[in-house]
């Protein structure tokens, strides 16, 4: 029995039972009709991350899919309710793209500041949605700007280290180098080439945040200690310790603190109430930046005292670090200062 109002459309029992397969899906993701019929919709299409998230009904989305090679695809999905269960109509991705599913769900999940979603009050409805729309265009604009400016930082070192290998393999009277000139070329390809390691560790220390792939080593940790930075102000109000690891929220506080610094002197503020520490760092009369700029920025490596992180990669390893500890991490710029919030439950 078709159960979809749209025979384009996957139908979807109560159980999560697919109870209708058209011929665009079996071509899309590769399964055949009576394959994929009474098979689990989830478990067939999804790969494991995403198989017990929730996709919210009557929006579109850009889904990772599994098709039936065992690959993982990129496909748009649209769910919405039926009389009998769900129907999910979907389609190739194509010059228009919507937004990532696992980014939406993420804000859907974060109120403002991290807090838990107030239930029957001003928190809700209209202004709930804008805050979550607006959480996810600025993850959405994060991201795009870090796929920009990861391909810059990486096409630079490389063109140096092309540029000076080739003139290191130049035999000829015109082009070879002195031996001065030699050592002088290596130099710039070992600098050049620890750069790009440098930059690589960070996208594999991201990449393992978002899948959860490496176990956090959890202590008990003192606020105070934790935020304790040269030169910047602290004021934090008595409270627990807060339960993590050490060696991350360092760096989530350290990049909270350059971020804010770029606009001027921060100043940073703790409170805990509600089971969470807040921590807001500031900086309110700074010199003018908008949010584009600030993505471009250079921040201080926390590790590696001569390089450097653009601001989008150091935000988005700053959310995921937040994000790994249960909490979350936003931040605003408004004109002449820049805030950001993070707000980390003790256990």
């Amino acid at each position: 029995m078709l159960i979809s109002d749209e025979p384009g459309d996957i139908a979807i029992d109560h159980r999560g039972v697919i109870r209708s397969w058209p011929e665009a899906a079996a071509e899309l993701f590769g399964h055949e009709r009576s394959w994929a019929v009474g098979s689990a919709f989830a478990h067939l299409l999804l790969p494991p991350r995403l198989r017990d998230a929730e996709l919210p009904p009557g929006v579109e989305l850009d889904v990772a899919v599994l098709h039936a090679d065992g690959r993982e695809m990129r496909a748009a999905l649209r769910v919405r309710p039926t009389e009998h269960g769900r129907a999910v109509a979907f389609r190739p991705l194509s010059s228009r793209t919507p937004p990532d599913a696992e980014l939406y769900l993420r804000a859907a999940r974060s109120a403002p500041l991290g807090e838990e979603p107030q239930r029957g009050g001003p928190g809700t409805g209209d202004e709930d949605l804008a805050e979550r729309h607006r959480l996810l265009s600025e993850l959405s604009q994060l991201r795009t700007e870090f796929i920009r400016v990861a391909s810059h930082e990486l096409r630079t070192p490389l063109t140096s280290i092309v540029t000076f290998a080739t003139m290191l393999e130049a035999d000829d009277g015109m082009t070879a180098l002195s031996r001065a000139d030699r050592q002088a070329a290596l130099g710039v390809i070992r600098r050049n080439a620890d750069r790009m390691q440098v930059l690589v560790a960070d996208l594999l220390l991201l990449s393992r945040l978002e899948t959860a792939e490496a176990p956090l080593d959890l202590a008990p940790l003192r606020i105070a200690e934790l935020l304790d930075f040269p030169g910047v102000p602290l004021r934090a109000g008595p409270g627990p310790d807060l339960m993590g690891d050490r060696a991350l929220l360092r760096e989530l506080f350290h990049t909270a603190v350059e971020v804010a610094a770029i606009a001027g002197p921060a100043e940073v503020d703790a409170a805990f109430a509600g089971g969470r520490w807040r921590v807001v760092v500031s900086v309110e009369n700074g010199s003018g930046l908008t949010a584009e700029r600030l993505l471009s920025m250079r921040i201080p490596h926390p590790e590696q005292p001569e390089e450097y992180r653009t601001g989008a990669l150091a935000l988005m390893l700053g959310r995921e670090i937040a994000a790994r500890h249960g909490g979350a991490m936003l931040t605003s710029v408004d004109r002449p200062g820049v805030t950001v919030r993070v707000t980390l439950p003790v256990a």
